[in-house]
C-alpha cells in the first residue's frame, strides 16, 4: 500500500510536470494542477495495483479523491470567447438615438445566454473578436471623435486610440490594424489618414504609413491582407494601391482596365491571400479579380451595380450580388459564373440600406443580410450550388458566419 507521504510526493511531482497556461491566475493554476495531478496520480496507482494484483486497496484511495470534472460553458482562463459566441449590443442605434446606453455582450447561439463584456456604453459602432479569442476591440464615440478600446478576460477595458477607427484583426493571433482619421468627425474622408497596427499585449504601436492626398479621391477603406504584410485601398478611376504594413512603402498595385471607371466601392482579399476581388463603379461598373500582386486582372461580371462580395472559406469561389437581388458564384478555375438566387430579402433603396454577403463556415450555404434605413434586419440563406429554396436565418446566425462581430452599419464605414 502506498503511504500518504508517498502519494503527496507523486501528486506534487505530477503537478509540476503538468503544462499550464502562463496567463492563468495563480489560484486557478493550483486548482488545475491538483486536478491533473490527481488524474495522473490515480493512473499511476492503478498501474502499481495491477502489477501487485491488488486493485481492491486502490479503489478506496481513488474514488473519493478523483471527483468527476463537470463541463463548463465559460472560456478557459486567458481566453475571452467561448463556444462560438457572437458579439451584440443591448443599447440603441447611434444614428437613431443617443439616449439608450447598453452593454457589449457575448451571446451563446445554442442557449441564448448573454455574458456582459463591457457595461454601460453610450454608443457602440462596432466590436470584433481577435482571431485567438483573447481580445475584443470596440469602437465608441468620445468628445474628440471615434475611440478604439480593447478588453480581455482579466483586465479592465483600456482605450488605445482617439480619432481613429479599427480596420481588422490579423488573421492569426492578435494584432489590430487601425486608421487615424484626418477628420475624426467625418470618418468617410480617408485621404491623409494614417495606418497603424497595435500589439494588445505590449501596447506597442507600429506606424504603417499614410494614405496620401493628391493621388485621386480615395473611395475605399484599406483592407489588410490575410498574411498581415500589406494593405490595399482604391481610388476613383480604378486605381488600386498597396501599402507595406511594416515600412509604409506605397506602390500602385494595378490600374483596372476599362473606361469611365468611377469609385472603388469594395476590396476583398481571398482567405488564402492569393486573390483580390474589387467592385468598381462606373459606366458600366464591374467585378474584377486579380492575383495578390495585381497580375492577371480579369472581369468576372460587367454592368454591375451591386457592392456585395464574399469569398468562400477555402478561397476557391467568389459570391457577388447584383442590383436585382440575384447572387452569382464564380469559381477561380475560370468557369463561367452561375446564378444561385435571388434570395428572399431585398433592398428597395440601396442608398439607405446596408447589404452584406457571407458563406457558412463549411462553405455549403450563402446568406445575404439587409439592414434597412430604419434599423430593420432581414437575412436569408441558400445552398451554394443553387439547389433548394432560400430560408430565413436570424441575424446572430449571420454574424456567426462572418466571425461573430458586431457592427451597427450606422453611417460611415466601421466594419
Amino acid at each position: 500500500m502506498i503511504e500518504d507521504a508517498e502519494l503527496r510526493q507523486i501528486l506534487s511531482a505530477t503537478a509540476e510536470r503538468a503544462s499550464l497556461p502562463s496567463v492563468m491566475p495563480e489560484p486557478m493554476r493550483r486548482k488545475v494542477a491538483l486536478r491533473r495531478a490527481r488524474t495522473l496520480g490515480v493512473s499511476f496507482l492503478l498501474t502499481v495495483g495491477i502489477v501487485a494484483g491488488g486493485l481492491q486497496g486502490i479503489r478506496a484511495v481513488t474514488l473519493d479523491e478523483a471527483a468527476p470534472v463537470q463541463p463548463v460553458d465559460r472560456p478557459v482562463p486567458g481566453v475571452l470567447r467561448a463556444n462560438g459566441e457572437v458579439l451584440n449590443f443591448t443599447g440603441g442605434r447611434p444614428d437613431a438615438t443617443f439616449d439608450e446606453p447598453g452593454d457589449l455582450v457575448a451571446v451563446n447561439l445554442e442557449t441564448g445566454e448573454q455574458r456582459v463584456l463591457v457595461e454601460d456604453l453610450d454608443i457602440l459602432y462596432s466590436a470584433r473578436w481577435s482571431a485567438d479569442g483573447r481580445w475584443v476591440a470596440y469602437e465608441t464615440q468620445g468628445p474628440e471623435g471615434r475611440e478604439v478600446w480593447l478588453v480581455n478576460a482579466s483586465d479592465e477595458p483600456r482605450q488605445v486610440a482617439t480619432g481613429a477607427s479599427m480596420l481588422a484583426w490579423s488573421s492569426t493571433g492578435a494584432e489590430l490594424a487601425m486608421i487615424r482619421l484626418t477628420s475624426p468627425l467625418r470618418p468617410w474622408i480617408i485621404a491623409g489618414s494614417t495606418l497603424s497596427t497595435i500589439d494588445p499585449d505590449t501596447g506597442e504601436t507600429t506606424d504603417a504609413g499614410s494614405i496620401p492626398e493628391g493621388i485621386g479621391d480615395v473611395t475605399s477603406p484599406p483592407t489588410w491582407s490575410p498574411d498581415g504584410t500589406q494593405f490595399a485601398f482604391g481610388a476613383r478611376g480604378g486605381e488600386i494601391y498597396s501599402i507595406d504594413a511594416r515600412n509604409g512603402a506605397r506602390s500602385l498595385l494595378v490600374r483596372l482596365p476599362g473606361e469611365d471607371l468611377d469609385s472603388v466601392d469594395q476590396i476583398v482579399w481571398s482567405p488564402d491571400g492569393a486573390h483580390i476581388a474589387v467592385v468598381n463603379d462606373g459606366d458600366p461598373g464591374g467585378v474584377y479579380v486579380m492575383g495578390a500582386d495585381g497580375s492577371n486582372v480579369r472581369v468576372l461580371l460587367d454592368e454591375w451595380t451591386g457592392p456585395s462580395l464574399a469569398w468562400s472559406p477555402d478561397g476557391t469561389s467568389l459570391a457577388a450580388k447584383d442590383g436585382s437581388g440575384v447572387v452569382w458564384v464564380t469559381s477561380m478555375d475560370g468557369s463561367a459564373p452561375i446564378e444561385i438566387g435571388p434570395l428572399s430579402v431585398s433592398c428597395d433603396d440601396i442608398l439607405i440600406c446596408h447589404e452584406e454577403l457571407a458563406w457558412s463556415p463549411d462553405g455549403s450555404r450563402i446568406a445575404l443580410r439587409i439592414v434597412g434605413g430604419d434599423g430593420s434586419v432581414d437575412a436569408s440563406a441558400i445552398d451554394a450550388d443553387g439547389r433548394g429554396e432560400p430560408e430565413v436565418i436570424d441575424e446572430l446566425t449571420f454574424r456567426s458566419w462572418v466571425g461573430g462581430w458586431y457592427s451597427c452599419e450606422c453611417g460611415g464605414w466601421n466594419s
